[in-house]
């Protein structure tokens, strides 16, 4: 059941950006009975294998902006190691709740979010810009340029992901996804696939405190990995396929879930 939740952990994560903490903290801690640590700390080191498998391909593809992903990972993971210091030193109830609030949180400032059309007005409107990449989209079958904009305040969020992903066990692209697509203009599949590329860097950080504290059950992480691995390179092959508008579907939907399942855990 272990290698299975993390077939379909790691194939819903290199598709979205995401890490797959934000799915399998609440099924191991509403499926397989696991306490909150345990489940972040098994997290922390799926993430780290998602990452690897999934952000190896798309980097071949050009998906992945390297020097945007390098530049944020920074605050990223300073963030990280803050975030596993405040985990190991909080209540489990208090923990699940917060967890659930912030995905509500995420869910409704990114329900408007960007479509592909107001990225292509913005990046045609404004000559300027940092991060300049290029790379064959699937889906439209054409090369799209594309530029990172407002890359102040998305830093930020990286830096509040960071301090999120080592507390709660996420890979910080919940939160990391919606800044670089809706506030920096980057198109989907570019956030997505930079957001895998980076999480394995954030949750190597936060899992440093978790190993320390005892927390990490090797078989368990074990059986995970290698779900996760299997599943995120199945979804790594058709990834570019897909248009940005089914990705962010599916992102919400995924997000409003999850968020749901924890808040019923928290409150009752």
């Amino acid at each position: 059941m272990l290698i299975a939740t993390g077939l379909g952990v790691g194939f819903l994560s290199a598709m979205l950006g995401i890490g797959g903490g934000s799915l399998i903290i609440p099924v191991m801690v509403l499926v397989f009975g696991y306490s909150i640590h345990t489940a972040i700390a098994t997290s922390l080191i799926v993430i780290v294998s998602t990452s690897n498998s999934a952000a190896s391909v798309n980097t071949l593809k050009n998906l992945v902006n390297i020097r945007l992903a390098l530049f944020l990972e920074m605050i990223t993971a300073t963030g990280a190691v803050c975030g596993g210091l405040i985990s190991t030193n909080l209540p489990e109830k208090q923990l699940t709740l917060a967890f659930s609030i912030f995905l509500i949180i995420v869910a409704i400032l990114y329900f408007k979010g960007v479509t592909h059309k107001d990225i292509v007005n913005a990046q045609a409107s404004d000559s300027k810009g940092v991060f300049e990449e290029k790379y064959f989209d699937g889906s439209l079958n054409k090369n799209i340029t594309y530029r990172a904009k407002n890359i102040i305040p998305t830093t930020i969020i990286s830096g509040f992901a960071g301090i999120i992903s080592g507390s709660m066990g996420i890979g910080g692209g919940i939160f990391k996804v919606p800044a670089m697509n809706a506030i920096s203009k980057i198109p989907m599949k570019i956030s997505t696939a930079t957001s895998n590329f980076m999480i394995g860097l954030t949750a190597s950080a936060g899992a440093l405190i978790y190993f320390k504290s005892g927390y990490v059950e090797p078989v368990v992480s074990g059986m995970m990995v290698i779900g996760v691995i299997l599943g995120s390179n199945i979804a790594a092959r058709f990834f570019n396929k897909l248009q940005d508008s089914t990705i962010k579907n599916i992102f919400l939907i995924f997000i409003i879930f999850v968020a749901i399942q924890m808040f019923m855990k928290a409150v009752n």
